[in-house]
């Protein structure tokens, strides 16, 4: 259940309209989860710096139960940043991601963890 916020200093009309949508598809085939499964915000306008400038630049962070291995976030990372070059006109330099392996029992969803749902 990948949980993703984007954040960038660019202005929303400089985002595309569907981004948000076509970035779920991107991590479900990187990441091998349900599009379903993805939640996607995207923070435009953000007072956000990068090496001490305000060229337009992204901080990406990715929460996600499993999918966020060494070797998976080199594939992620290699993607995302491709993407975000395409969609958003950002050089490779100015695209930073965290990844966070979360334990099904911190997340929450549909009323209960996902570590109870999957038990069920």
């Amino acid at each position: 259940m990948p949980m993703v916020r984007v954040a960038t200093n660019l202005p929303d009309e400089k985002v595309p309209q569907d981004f948000e949508i076509r970035l779920t598809d991107l991590l479900a085939r990187s990441m091998g989860k349900p599009r379903e499964r993805i939640a996607v915000e995207v923070a435009a306008g953000a007072r956000l710096v990068h090496g001490a400038t305000h060229d337009p630049a992204t901080v990406i962070s990715i929460k996600s139960i499993g999918a966020v291995s060494a070797e998976d976030n080199i594939r992620h990372t290699a993607a995302i940043t491709e993407f975000c070059g395409k969609e958003l006109g950002l050089p490779k330099d100015k695209v930073v991601i965290t990844f966070h392996d979360l334990a099904p029992v911190t997340v929450g969803f549909n009323g209960t963890t996902v570590a109870e749902t999957n038990k069920l």
